[in-house]
């Protein structure tokens, strides 16, 4: 629904919103962000569709969850690389979270895992912080990704910003600081924490998911 809400112009937070106040569906796992993580649920998917697979049964719709899943992760590659032109070869990336949701050291199966290497391996220089995860990371992300004491130090120098795991720390930034310490104006926000209007009245080319602006 993020994918349609950006390609039509709509804001998949009021649709979300609105989809939440059925309380058959209720608000709490309305929130788009790059994919799903974590040790539970990409793990038992695959499982129950493999159960399906050798029992002859049919579990449509959890393989075209699994297979949505991918397909975002593999968007938002596509959204960063968008935001900087085409192109990230020797670019500075900052990131912001490692995790797959805050609170956590976990780093099973997080989206940073699939975005991070690959825009890596086209020759971006990437900084990362994460208030728990960053120990945890350094065993699955290439060597040369590097690792900041804080937030502010993944800002300077930086081309883009990608706010990739919603912990509360990054809720309340100083974004006219954040912005003094980029090179560059591109803010990503995976999680649509901030808001775009406020954004762009600061200087910053925004892009967030499902929000067209």
């Amino acid at each position: 629904m993020a994918t349609l809400c950006e390609n039509v112009g709509a804001d998949v937070i009021k649709l979300a919103k609105a989809i939440g106040l059925d309380n058959r569906i209720g608000s709490k796992f309305l929130h788009p962000g790059p994919g799903y993580g974590g040790s539970c649920f990409p793990k038992d998917t695959l499982a129950l569709l493999r159960m399906a697979q050798e029992n002859g049964s049919g579990v449509r719709i959890v393989e075209a969850a699994i297979e949505v899943n991918a397909a975002q992760k593999a968007r938002m590659i596509r959204k960063i690389r968008d935001a900087v032109g085409g192109n990230e070869a020797g670019k500075i990336i900052g990131v912001l979270g490692l995790t797959f949701k805050p609170e956590t050291d976990d780093m099973r199966d997080a989206p940073s895992l699939t975005i991070l290497p690959a825009l890596f391996e086209k020759g971006a220089k990437i900084k990362v912080h994460d208030p728990q995860g960053m120990k945890e990371a350094r065993r699955y992300l290439p060597s040369g990704v590097i690792y900041m004491e804080n937030p502010y130090q993944v800002c300077e120098g930086a081309d883009v910003l990608v706010l990739m795991t919603e912990w509360n720390q990054y809720r309340a930034l100083d974004l006219k600081k954040i912005k003094s310490l980029m090179r560059g104006t591109v803010f990503v926000d995976l999680r649509n924490v901030y808001e775009p209007g406020e954004m762009k009245t600061l200087g910053f080319a925004f892009f967030g998911v499902g929000r067209s602006g």
